[in-house]
């Protein structure tokens, strides 16, 4: 089963603060490659938090898609 993820969503991206999921998954990617490997997206009530293989993926699949605002 596939876990949903809603781009508005507040989540923490470790070190950097409480923002947007869309946000922190775009803020991981511009990450050096050393940080991208510490990078971690914690989301309030879920038990695992989200490593950068997962993130890029985000990214991967959200880059594919036009924002909710741009398709408005």
């Amino acid at each position: 089963m596939k876990m949903a993820f809603d781009p508005d969503e507040l989540v923490t991206l470790t070190d950097h603060g409480t923002m947007k999921l869309r946000s922190a998954v775009r803020r991981a990617m511009v990450l050096l490659p050393k940080d991208r490997v510490r990078a971690t997206i914690v989301r309030e009530g879920r038990r695992r938090p989200l490593k950068f293989e997962q993130i890029k993926g985000l990214a991967e699949k959200w880059e594919k898609q036009p924002a909710r605002s741009e398709r408005e």
